[in-house]
């Protein structure tokens, strides 16, 4: 086989290194951009695991409360349950550092940890980190974590803010300011330890968040083979409302949750290495054409069709290979700014966490190596077959050009239009188990079915431009030479289609969202004034309110109401999700619900201390509950039956959001916090005098407050950081697919070099030759950026009304941005005339005498 593998293949690649880099960088573009969303999203769960299970790598068992958290005596009946080796108890909460007013994003958000340093666990890589020798060149003081609202923070914290040791520092708890005093600094890379973890006594806890009395979880080391009947022993003590759970537990939920963004991000991530397989087919069919005389003579003398294909196939195999190693590469150094952008909206969206580093998961190192081989020799297969099937006698007749194919382009049309019809079937098959598989796979057959309409788009450019061949002879001319090769242009356009395809179908999302989050906004946001804990961008529902504050605003001069809204975190059927509480008796008034056919007086007279909820649209979506469904979730008062008694459209969580009666979430949670609150005025009142007076009533309290256009431009720009990290994956994707537009022009412009000879032989100027080029080139596009616009409507559609549905459960009405469509095509055809600048410079270039010399 070697034989002829440096017969076919290698000969042909060192004679046109330009092609062979061209179609390595697809490759490598591919698997990078699919490589570094796969890392940052696999460091975005870590971040978290590591935030579960950072006290000890021993724990293996954790008794967790919800809200505010259970009475700290339970510790001393778990400690002695059998089994139990050891016992720690652990409050976890967060503060903020670095906030200003007026700008939420300022802020960092620190994860606190109080936990009992003076009986440290088995493993504790605290203590590790805070021994002698490991804790910054000093060590630290015991006396002063103890009883000095000591801290340990990380080396980066304290480098960025220029804190020292025994310096006292101002923090955020809440709207509190509150103070802490470094007695250590834990060096950077410590194992186990994130940046953003800060480490005090259990009792400097307590104090910091107003949590006397109360423990957020207790971490336990369990004898291994006694895990599962301590276990039950652990659940038979605790108080009501708390569950004794592994620490994965915590880390999966995070992870179910956080899922179906990250399938979204990973399709359209690997969408780019799609593009990259037409290229590569390309590229395979081009050195198949141009080597066909050499197949035929290889035939001739014995070669099998089954060696002629495995030579082919190595081709592919080769490239794929060499390219998936480059995108290794390059995809472990675009993982650092793709963690950075997933963190930002993991942070936004869903839960705090920090990625100090990207975990480099070996795994994935692996599955993308992998998928970029296998892509590249199934887009190799299809030409070495061709190859392969070819008859001896016709390939050494032939002269480089593409064998005819006849009735080609219907024939593929007609199994396009067979693709979109089972595409559409996949639509009406439900998701499994949340995840939209069968939507995914109508995607795929969307972007396959318009691929095959590409022969008969070629087809019909070449109809058209025999029809001008008297008026327009560049054009026809150019439209001879694109239906002279109809399979390889067609591959060219319908790599183009996919990439322009994605990015039409991403922005009518995007433009279709926005317009809903708009609207959604201005319906729901209705107070004058929203006031906040300073500085929180995040999506945590720590940071709160002291009691008294809401009952304070209320009696500012110009505040005619203040609403309040708490809250909290709470496990349901092996996910997480949030219980918000509110005064539901002003749905009647002030409703900043959007209810889906319900009786908003009705519900203002019935709600009110009631068990009755209201749930967000994407719950009822996620997990299947329907008005009048009964719900169970875990209170500190035990586990309470509620019952849905209407649905919400929402979109501030698609992780769902159940909304209970303020009343009967302090009775149930002990709980009397409120996380924000919405102040509406009077009428006539300035708001800028007013928001100034309630800062002044609640000083020194520290807190932030919006006016209603603030806090909806803010909810826009969240919005807009959320979709950041799609451009640039629809840039990456356009990239790929002009680069096949350059290779399959140079190639056009090789095959022709006869044609271009015998024209200029005719009279033809440089000039001439270059205009028909540019004129393919164009072609091309516009031919890309049509079929691109139409499969990417269908996309839309699919990702709107499917997709998104069945992942998310949000309800987007659909918005078409005409003007940025039609932008689109004149952009697209530009790019492709720009990508055939150089192969038009080639073509003029060619020697008249030698191009029509005959053998």
């Amino acid at each position: 086989m070697m034989p002829l593998l440096r017969a076919l293949v290698l000969g042909p690649l060192r004679g046109n290194v330009l092609r062979a880099l061209v179609t390595l960088v697809a490759v490598a573009l591919g698997v990078s951009i699919g490589l570094a969303i796969d890392l940052a999203n696999a460091t975005a769960v870590a971040s978290f695991a590591s935030s579960v299970n950072v006290v000890s790598n021993r724990v293996n068992l954790q008794v967790l409360g919800v809200g505010r958290g259970f009475d700290e005596r339970a510790i001393v009946r778990v400690q002695n349950a059998p089994g139990i080796n050891y016992a720690s108890p652990t409050i976890e909460d967060s503060v903020t550092v670095g906030a200003r007013a007026g700008d939420p994003f300022s802020g960092e958000i620190l994860r606190v940890l109080g936990v009992d340093l003076l009986r440290p666990l088995p493993g504790d890589t605290v203590a590790a980190a805070a021994s002698p020798g490991s804790v910054s060149q000093e060590n630290a003081d015991p006396g002063m974590l103890v009883n000095g609202h000591g801290a340990f923070v990380s080396e980066r914290v304290a480098t960025r803010y220029g804190w020292r040791r025994g310096e006292t520092v101002h923090a955020l708890a809440g709207d509190r300011d509150v103070t802490l005093r470094i007695a250590g600094i834990i060096p950077r890379g410590s194992a186990g330890i994130d940046s953003s973890v800060v480490f005090v006594d259990i009792a400097t806890a307590q104090e910091l968040f107003r949590k006397i009395g109360l423990l957020d979880r207790i971490d336990l080391v369990v004898d291994p083979s006694r895990l599962a009947q301590t276990q039950r022993a652990v659940a038979a003590l605790i108080p009501p409302g708390t569950r004794a759970v592994a620490p994965k537990t915590r880390t999966d939920e995070i992870a179910r949750m956080l899922r179906s963004f990250r399938l979204n991000l990973e399709a359209l991530a690997y969408v780019a290495l799609l593009v990259g397989m037409y290229l590569i087919y390309n590229t395979v069919a081009i050195s198949v054409v141009q080597r066909r005389p050499e197949v035929g003579t290889v035939r001739a003398l014995g070669a099998t069709r089954g060696a002629v294909f495995r030579t082919f196939i190595a081709e592919g195999a080769m490239i794929g290979v060499l390219g998936s190693l480059l995108g290794l590469a390059l995809g472990a150094l675009l993982a650092t700014f793709s963690v950075a952008a997933v963190s930002r909206t993991v942070d936004t969206l869903y839960v705090a966490s920090h990625a100090d580093r990207v975990v480099y998961d070996p795994l994935l190192f692996v599955k993308a190596f992998v998928l970029g081989v296998i892509a590249s020799i199934v887009a190799a297969a299809f030409p070495a077959y061709d190859a392969a099937s070819t008859p001896a006698a016709i390939t050494m007749r032939a002269q480089g050009f593409e064998r005819r194919r006849p009735r080609l382009a219907r024939r593929a049309a007609a199994l396009g239009i067979a693709a979109f019809a089972l595409a559409f079937a996949c639509t009406r098959v439900p998701a499994i188990d949340g995840v939209p598989l069968f939507g995914y796979a109508a995607g795929l057959l969307i972007i396959f079915g318009g691929s095959l309409f590409a022969p008969l788009a070629v087809e019909g450019v070449a109809r058209l431009g025999s029809s001008l061949a008297a008026r327009r002879p560049t054009i026809a001319i150019a439209a001879s030479n694109l239906g002279g090769a109809p399979l390889r242009t067609a591959v060219a356009i319908a790599s183009l289609m996919i990439a322009i395809g994605m990015m039409v179908s991403v922005a009518v999302l995007v433009a279709s969202f926005r317009t809903t989050i708009v609207a959604w906004a201005d319906e729901t946001l209705k107070a004058d004034l929203f006031v906040r804990p300073l500085g929180l961008g995040d999506a945590s529902t720590d940071a709160v309110f002291s009691p008294h504050v809401a009952e304070t605003i209320r009696h500012v001069t110009g505040v005619a109401s203040a609403a309040t809204f708490r809250g909290v975190e709470l496990p349901f059927r092996g996910r997480l999700t949030t219980l918000g509480a509110t005064d539901l008796a002003t749905l009647d008034g002030r409703n900043p619900l959007r209810l889906l056919g319900a009786d908003a007086h009705a519900l203002a007279r019935s709600l009110p201390g009631s068990t009755q909820v209201l749930v967000s649209e994407p719950f009822a979506s996620k997990f299947g509950v329907r008005e009048g469904d009964a719900i169970e979730l875990p209170t500190p008062s035990g586990t309470t039956r509620f019952t849905v008694a209407a649905v919400y459209n929402d979109y501030s969580s698609d992780a769902g959001l159940v909304v209970v009666d303020l009343r009967t979430y302090r009775r149930l949670f002990h709980d009397a916090s409120v996380n924000s609150i919405a102040i509406y005025a009077q009428p006539g009142t300035d708001l800028t005098r007013l928001r100034t007076a309630v800062l002044r009533s609640v000083a020194p309290l520290r807190i932030d407050v919006e006016t209603n256009r603030e806090l909806r431009d803010l909810v826009v720009q969240i919005f807009d950081r959320t979709f950041a990290i799609t451009y640039a994956l629809d840039v990456i994707a356009i990239t790929i697919a002009v680069l096949g537009v350059v290779s399959t022009l140079f190639a056009l412009v090789l095959e022709r070099r006869r044609e271009f000879g015998l024209l200029r032989y005719l009279g033809v100027s440089t000039g001439g030759v270059r205009r028909i080029v540019l004129v393919e080139a164009a072609g091309i596009g516009l031919l890309g950026g049509g079929l691109g616009v139409g499969v990417g409507m269908l996309l839309a559609l699919l990702l709107i009304f499917v997709i998104n549905r069945q992942a998310f459960g949000w309800l987007i009405e659909l918005h078409v941005p005409g003007a940025f469509l039609a932008a689109t095509i004149l952009l697209v055809v530009a790019a492709a005339v720009v990508a055939g600048v150089y192969p038009a410079g080639v073509a003029a270039r060619i020697r008249t005498a030698e191009a029509v010399r005959t053998e």
